[in-house]
């Protein structure tokens, strides 16, 4: 009998070369996205870090970056497409390594190919840590589900205006904005 090799999150950093990937019950799980969903996420990072350098806030804005911030799971590593952590928090951020400290905002981009069971696990994951704002953009339908811990998840369709109260006081956005132009992706 063979048994199945058990990862830590030292091996994710060993691999983030070969790909990048998360660690969930110590399996390696390969992050993959769409190109729509890439497109997205880029809009999404480039929004956010506009409004960032605009207030002169200090706050971060990180791209697939790995969090290991779970008391629940200790070794739980999680990388959100896009993720912002304001600047009153950023002093217990290290220069490499894992993230050990909960974003502000983590914001998952759906593709075609993301089962609905793996984010709603993920989701979990982030409530547990508790992470006041989450964001599910889903490119391909053109809405976005907020998720905050005081309240039930919010759908926004394109043409409404999305904000990221409490954590980014100001920042507000029309939901199509988020996406590429319909027909612009193949």
């Amino acid at each position: 009998m063979t048994l199945a090799a058990r990862f830590t999150p030292d091996d994710v950093l060993r691999l983030e070369d070969e790909g990048l990937y998360e660690l969930v019950d110590g399996k390696l799980v390969k992050k993959e996205r769409s190109s729509l969903a890439s497109r997205s996420a880029v809009l999404i990072s480039t929004l956010l870090e506009n409004f960032a350098k605009g207030s002169k806030s200090g706050d971060c804005v990180y791209s697939e970056p790995s969090f290991q911030c779970f008391a629940h799971d200790p070794d739980l590593i999680r990388r959100p497409d896009v993720a912002l952590i304001v600047a009153s928090r950023l002093d217990r951020v290290p220069e490499e390594g894992h993230i050990p400290v909960a974003p502000d905002l983590a914001i998952e981009v759906i593709s075609p190919n993301d089962r609905m069971y793996q984010f709603e696990e993920k989701l979990v994951d982030y409530q547990r840590a508790k992470i006041p704002l989450v964001w599910e953009v889903n490119p391909k339908f053109r809405f976005v589900r907020i998720h905050r811990l005081d309240r039930d998840a919010e759908r926004l369709n394109e043409s409404a205006t999305l904000t990221a109260d409490p954590v980014l006081p100001g920042f507000s956005v029309i939901v199509s904005e988020l996406f590429p132009p319909a027909g612009a992706m193949p």
